[in-house]
């Protein structure tokens, strides 16, 4: 089975239209229309990575280098939606409360 073939029936497992995918995966409609009609059979890396994501499979089921029998699970959970896409998480502290600017010994009282 070819790429596109692979992208267009999980897209369709998991109802959700080339729009929706393309939101997703932040990927243009028209990379994914040429993708699943065969027109275009090569993707980057970043983009092989972000329609795995946004399909809920690994790069190796898309690239058919997997091994049998780990082809993805039928969806147990609803859809994805372009509004339930999870924000991306930020690193580092948190910005609500400065830190302290003196260490917690040296705020006790002497006696």
């Amino acid at each position: 089975m070819n790429l596109g073939l692979k992208i267009r029936r999980r897209r369709e497992e998991l109802g959700l239209s080339q729009m929706d995918l393309s939101k997703l995966a932040e990927i243009p409609q028209s990379r994914i229309s040429e993708l699943e009609s065969g027109a275009r059979t090569q993707m980057s890396l970043q983009n092989l990575r972000s329609m795995a994501r946004a399909l809920r499979v690994s790069a190796d089921y898309l690239l058919d280098t997997w091994e049998d029998g780990e082809a993805p699970a039928p969806p147990t959970a609803a859809p994805l939606t372009v509004e339930g896409a999870a924000p991306a998480s930020r690193r580092g502290r948190p910005r609500g409360r400065p830190r302290s600017a003196t260490p917690a010994a040296a705020t006790c009282a002497r006696s």
